[in-house]
Parts: structure tokens; C-alpha cells; sequence
């Protein structure tokens, strides 16, 4: 589940930002917690069929290999590759 969504686009969790793994943009490329800066990696939308979408790539957030238990680590992926994993809940 998604933590918080801020009105600039990124996503907080533990007093940090998601964020793309040097400002990456390849499918598979890991996401991770770190300072919040604002950045292209740290920024993201709602896309469609509650995928949340990277601003600086394009590609959405997906878990890796498909996984859902909890500590499942996360990384961007083409959109639509991998549907199930790609499905995010996100705050009211």
C-alpha cells in the first residue's frame, strides 16, 4: 500500500521517497527509499488501472518477479508487462 502521495508527485514512506535507482529509466531498474529531493526519480502518477507512473521514465512501479508478500522489493517496468504487480492502493 502506498503511504502518502504528496500534492508534488512523490510518494513518502518512513520519513523518505520512493525513489528510481539513479535516476534510471530501463525496465528493472530498483526502487528505492531515500531522501526526498525532488527529483524526476522521486515523481509519480496515477496511471491508468491503479498503476502509479514514474514522471521521469514513463514506466510504472512494479514488484519484483511479481511478489506480494511484505519487504517485496519494487522496480519500474514497461507499462502493462506485468499487470498484477503493477496494481498499487493508494490513500483516500
Amino acid at each position: 500500500m502506498v503511504r502518502s502521495c504528496a500534492s508534488d508527485g512523490t510518494v513518502h514512506a518512513l520519513f523518505t521517497c520512493m525513489t528510481v535507482s539513479g535516476g534510471g529509466t530501463s525496465d528493472s531498474t530498483a526502487v528505492q527509499l531515500s531522501t526526498c529531493n525532488g527529483s524526476a526519480g522521486q515523481k509519480r502518477a496515477k496511471g491508468t488501472g491503479g498503476t502509479l507512473v514514474n514522471s521521469g521514465s514513463g514506466k510504472c512501479l512494479a514488484a519484483v518477479g511479481g511478489a506480494t508478500a511484505d519487504g517485496t522489493r519494487l522496480e519500474i517496468r514497461t507499462c502493462g508487462s506485468g499487470s498484477a504487480s503493477q496494481q498499487r492502493s493508494f490513500p483516500a
